[in-house]
């Protein structure tokens, strides 16, 4: 019997403007896109992981950007951008909640952003934890990962669905033997847990 189910963050609880950061903030000051990718293939993945703090990482790149802000307003721009809030998913882990269900969420994050969606946008008060890279110190498709939330939840495989739009860390999930399944869209989602309402 499933006792707990973890979804993805982005692209799942939270859809973007169809850009992600990269290309806005390419856009908007005028970066090649060459030069934010450099920051993303090395210094923000440490960042992921809980080894570096993102404010100090990005901090050398805005001159080489010739970034007017901060880096707080750099941030801002890019959370903000990346805010909006699938309602209709909040609707569906409320109504599971409701039936002792419990629900998280399963992220590849560092941990600005990771406070700014549990507390700035309060997805706080409708899942019952977070479960993050830049805490755990591994990526989604890694054993370790798994490990760390078999342990926390105190749960068998078995008793836990995930939900993610990465094949490679449905494959992990399933290769751990939980019920995961590519992120299809609200009509997939609802299918695959229409049993927690049938009666």
């Amino acid at each position: 019997m499933t006792k707990a189910i973890l979804f993805d963050l982005d692209g799942l609880i939270i859809t973007g403007s169809g850009k992600l950061f990269s290309e806005r903030l390419s856009e908007k000051e005028n970066i090649p896109m060459k030069q934010i990718s450099e920051f993303f293939t090395n210094e923000f993945r440490e960042c992921s992981f809980g080894k570096a703090d993102l404010k100090e990482k990005i901090t050398p790149y805005l001159t080489k950007w010739n970034y007017k802000g901060n880096s707080d307003d750099l941030l801002k721009f890019w959370f903000e951008g990346e805010s909006n809030v699938n309602k209709e998913v909040l609707k569906i882990v409320e109504d599971l909640r409701s039936k002792n269900v419990k629900c998280y969420i399963a992220t590849r994050q560092e941990k600005n952003r990771k406070d700014y969606v549990w507390n700035e946008l309060n997805l706080k008060n409708n899942f019952d934890g977070i479960f993050c890279t830049c805490d755990i110190g591994y990526d989604k498709w890694q054993a370790e990962y798994w490990g760390y939330i078999l342990n926390e939840l105190k749960l068998k495989p078995e008793e836990i669905m995930f939900f993610c739009d990465s094949q490679k860390n449905v494959d992990s999930g399933n290769g751990f033997g939980i019920e995961a399944y590519y992120y299809e869209g609200l009509s997939f989602l609802k299918e695959k847990i229409k049993r927690f309402f049938c009666c």
